[in-house]
């Protein structure tokens, strides 16, 4: 149960703070910085078709990354698959991702990258509530937030840019991840692209990296979203309910990720003692890169990517000892994970 207090608020976002500080500060110095963030992008990708309702296997997304499909790639893939794109679009870019053509590189509408506008946009004095600065911190969001209208524009990018104005609008004193929790919340009342509303989340972590806040990673949201669904009431909740809960999706995501970046780090530190003495043209070490980039490895991957035959890819995972866990359950086709 959310706390529906200003403590409760505060104490989420001290928590929020605490989490992704640490996440970031360790995935400054961890040695496989490139191979967890690929993790997380599935994970995200998969936690995103499960809240949404399109049920996708982890294997199957793996697979389908790889161009590897067992089967016809249906729409749920399809659609599931496009956070993952979407996340590995947002690493590349810096402040121009933050507009309506950015909005629409993420979700596929079009194949060219955005680029910054010659001047940069301004919020307008005239659309700034000039009561806004004898309201308080709290009463101002959540004054920002009954002001935004829900599904009044009919074009998706028109609502986007909509969107991206009011984000303009929040108070600049308040702290990054609290406006950052309004602007998801934003996304929400507005739903401007309804097929891909995990465009806002990704354009909400991604500006937390252009800002500073973030360095080193990009925020997953969606995976903590499984167990934390929306808040009681929904729409109806009040502000600092709402804001309340994106913060603890922030806190619960950033704990997951350095969770399952420690316990990485140590399946990574046993494989490595067991493959330390092995000869230098061994290709064990550029395997294991592998197996932390993906969730799951088939042996057909690992042949591709090392450039083996198969029954040397099949040999080389099977020499990797008790780290490395067959998760497929099949006599054939099987996978392995670390």
């Amino acid at each position: 149960m959310l706390d529906a207090s200003i403590e409760g608020l505060f104490l989420g976002l001290a928590r929020a703070e605490d989490s992704v500080s640490r996440l970031d500060a360790r995935a400054q110095t961890c040695p496989f910085a490139e191979g967890w963030a690929a993790r997380v992008d599935f994970a995200e990708a998969n936690a995103w078709g499960w809240v949404s309702g399109e049920i996708v296997d982890m294997e199957d997304l793996v697979l389908h990354d790889a161009q590897m499909d067992a089967r016809l790639p249906d729409q749920a893939l399809r659609a599931t698959y496009g956070l993952v794109r979407a996340r590995r679009k947002a690493r590349g870019v810096g402040a121009e991702l933050q507009t309506a053509a950015g909005a629409a590189w993420l979700a596929g509408y079009r194949s060219d990258p955005p680029h910054l506008p010659l001047a940069p946009a301004e919020p307008d004095a005239d659309v700034r509530d000039v009561a806004a600065e004898a309201r308080d911190l709290l009463s101002e969001l959540a004054h920002q937030l009954r002001a935004l209208g829900r599904g009044e524009t009919a074009d998706p990018l028109d609502a986007v840019e909509e969107w991206i104005a009011w984000t303009h609008r929040l108070p600049e004193s308040a702290p990054a991840l609290l406006r950052a929790a309004a602007a998801l919340e934003g996304w929400r009342l507005v739903n401007p692209l309804p097929r891909q509303n995990y465009v806002g989340g990704v354009m909400v972590a991604q500006s937390l990296r252009v800002s500073g806040r973030t360095r080193s990673s990009l925020l997953g949201l969606e995976t903590p979203r499984r167990t934390h669904l929306q808040p009681p009431r929904g729409f109806m909740a009040p502000a600092i309910v709402r804001l309340t809960y994106w913060l603890k999706i922030m806190a619960v995501g950033a704990e997951a990720g350095l969770a399952e970046m420690r316990r990485l780090e140590l399946a990574r530190q046993v494989v490595l003692r067991r493959i330390g003495g092995r000869r230098a043209h061994d290709r064990s070490a550029d395997l294991l890169d592998l197996l932390l980039a993906r969730p799951l490895v088939s042996a057909p991957m690992a042949a591709e990517h090392l450039g083996v035959a198969g029954h040397s890819a099949r040999r080389l995972l099977s020499s990797m000892g008790a780290s490395l866990m067959e998760v497929s359950g099949r006599s054939r086709y099987r996978a392995w994970r670390l």
